[in-house]
């Protein structure tokens, strides 16, 4: 017996792909019409013509389109507060989002707010955000820390990430991003706080096993090479998978420590030049490109057309 028969399918559009990097026809997707699917124990058991054979669940699609779940595979989605308000300077070219960040506003804004609510807060916040994702088809998220930037309000929002897993439908991938920005109290000792990354936030985590990811914020108003390149490469010592966001207010090099890595993933790269994205090809590095950023921030997009030659992206 299956456990779940979807019927009445009018189109289900699914991926060719066997592999999910550089897979037979990955990219290519293949439309039925008028099908059924059946499942077992997970797995798709076939897609066809509704079989004659009982399921515990049936489900009626109605004539609707059915396609695979969506990944988002770059958010920041624990946080407190809002930065609405900076959005004025942003719509008005008053001052850019590197600006923001140095004036001491921006993620810095956003930290002084999460670091003011209670876990159970940001728990009870998070909820409604999943929940419209989830409505939209997104099946799989992954989150990212960095707004707490100590090692209480790191664990605080790793720990809310692994409650909402554990209660939520949508799935939940957790990255550590404490290398966001450098904080208020630190902005006179930058190696003070990348020591207390290295020394105190990954040994912690990685004990907890609160993240499968370490992230690094690689730009001037955030952590410079060397920086990133120490966060990194502790990381990589504790067993934690590499992404790093690189190359979105200027060339930073990020996509170079990406290469040097062998990092999962480089995020936003809106300033990557050629070269950028030849080593990025060369040591198969995933592009993740967030057009949407760029709009509500009023930046540049990312090179499509050269990095859709060339790359594995995602988008």
């Amino acid at each position: 017996m299956l456990d779940i028969i979807i019927k009445n399918i009018g189109t289900l559009v699914t991926a060719e792909g066997s592999s999910p990097l550089y897979g037979k026809n990955q990219g290519k997707v293949k439309v039925y019409n008028n099908i059924s699917i059946g499942i077992k124990d997970s797995f798709i058991e076939y897609i066809g013509e509704s079989p004659n054979e009982k399921a515990r669940k049936t489900i009626n699609a109605n004539g609707a389109l059915v396609t695979s779940g969506l990944v988002d595979c770059h958010t920041h989605f624990v946080y407190g507060g809002s930065r609405e308000d900076e959005m004025y300077d942003i719509v008005t070219g008053h001052m850019g989002y590197s600006d923001i960040i140095k004036a001491g506003y921006g993620i810095l804004s956003t930290v002084k707010d999460t670091r003011e609510q209670t876990e159970n807060a940001l728990y009870k916040k998070s909820i409604p955000i999943l929940d419209s994702m989830i409505k939209y088809g997104t099946t799989t998220v992954e989150g990212k820390s960095g707004y707490g930037l100590t090692v209480k309000d790191e664990i605080k929002i790793l720990n809310v990430m692994k409650k909402l897993n554990e209660n939520h439908k949508i799935d939940i991938v957790s990255t550590f991003m404490g290398g966001h920005v450098v904080p208020n109290e630190y902005k006179n000792d930058r190696n003070g706080y990348v020591n207390l990354i290295c020394n105190e936030m990954i040994p912690k985590i990685a004990e907890l096993g609160l993240a499968e990811f370490c992230d690094v914020f690689c730009e001037n108003c955030g952590l410079d090479m060397e920086e990133s390149h120490k966060i990194l490469d502790t990381a990589q010592k504790h067993n934690l998978k590499l992404k790093i966001h690189s190359d979105q207010l200027e060339t930073s090099g990020g996509s170079y420590l990406a290469a040097r890595f062998n990092a999962v993933s480089a995020e936003h790269l809106i300033m990557a030049d050629d070269r950028c994205i030849d080593v990025i090809k060369k040591h198969g590095v995933i592009a993740v490109l967030l057009p949407n950023a760029s709009f509500y921030l009023g930046m540049p997009y990312a090179k499509l057309d050269i990095w859709w030659k060339k790359v594995y992206l995602l988008l």
